[in-house]
């Protein structure tokens, strides 16, 4: 009689140590960042064991299939708010299974080769390079992390006066401007209510008439 043997319904991984998917092999700056692409896009939804931590699974995906899909502020961020230098980011995909506080530990790599992982908050180095994922997965706890912003603590005033200069500095000017001038109107409301109050309270006292109360509340002159 044959023995009855249960099957597993672990999904068996491929280890990405066991595949040449994420080796570059020496390809670097602009090139680098279209392989990447075409590397990603050629092999979306591929899922791969890593090596550290146990457990984790990593999705060969494009940003348009992690849960960033709809936040291209957050996207534009890994970018530009981080590091100490803008780069230019390229999704490699997401982990899944690791002690990061989020569903979706996103990997991205730029021109010099290393692997961020973005957690929902900070900004993660994993790896030095896609060759060093594929080896020895990520590291946990990270070598270092990077939060929103820091890109910008050690800046100078001439530093930001070259920002503002700068065609995003501009932008981003112009719609602080539109933001003001759109609410401009209730402000002032707000402000003159603000000083008619005041007045009444110094003409009345801590305790309002009610007649004065209502033609408060009705934005009264």
């Amino acid at each position: 009689m044959v023995p009855f043997t249960k099957k597993s319904t672990k999904e068996e991984l491929t280890p990405l140590r066991t595949s040449n998917l994420l080796r570059s092999n020496g390809i670097k700056g602009p090139e680098y960042l279209a392989w990447v692409s075409e590397t990603v896009s050629t092999n979306k939804s591929e899922r791969f064991s890593l090596e550290s931590p146990v457990g984790a699974m990593l999705t060969i995906a494009p940003v348009e299939d992690t849960e960033y899909r709809d936040r291209p502020a957050v996207v534009n961020a890994w970018g530009k708010f981080y590091l100490p230098t803008t780069v230019t980011m390229r999704v490699i995909g997401y982990v899944t299974g690791t002690s990061y506080p989020c569903d979706q530990l996103v990997l991205m790599t730029c021109e010099d080769q290393k692997v961020y992982g973005y957690d929902g908050d900070e900004l993660h180095l994993l790896a030095s390079s896609p060759k060093q994922l594929s080896e020895e997965g990520i590291a946990c706890p990270p070598s270092k992390s990077y939060y929103h912003g820091e890109a910008f603590k050690d800046m100078t005033s001439e530093d930001w006066e070259t920002v503002k200069q700068s065609p995003v500095g501009k932008r981003l000017d112009e719609e602080h401007h539109n933001l003001v001038a759109s609410h401009k109107s209730s402000l002032l409301k707000n402000l003159r209510l603000s000083r008619q109050k005041q007045s009444c309270h110094q003409q009345y006292g801590r305790c309002l008439p009610n007649d004065v109360l209502t033609q408060l509340q009705k934005g009264g002159t």
